[in-house]
């Protein structure tokens, strides 16, 4: 079990990614994210229930990297028009 900034004990399941600051486990969200001028909507990532700090997994940032590449190709074709 892990204490929290407010000293409240938690139990982790084993192997979630903890929040360094609180040691509560993080929760998957999914929001709308602005990156590079590109609007991603549904954009999965990790949130701290009690900071509300916000991290992305690596398979998140992958996930982010591919969508922004592809649509930065889509509008470059059409800028070609």
């Amino acid at each position: 079990m892990e204490k929290n900034s407010s000293g409240k004990q938690r139990i982790a399941k084993a192997g979630a990614l903890l929040c360094p600051t609180c040691c509560v486990e993080y929760v998957e969200i999914e929001f709308d994210f602005e990156v590079e001028g590109v609007i991603l909507y549904n954009v999965k990532a990790l949130r701290c229930p009690d900071c509300e700090e916000e991290i992305f997994t690596p398979q998140q940032v992958e996930t982010i990297k591919k969508e922004v590449n592809y649509l930065n190709e889509v509008k470059a074709k059409k800028l070609e028009r």
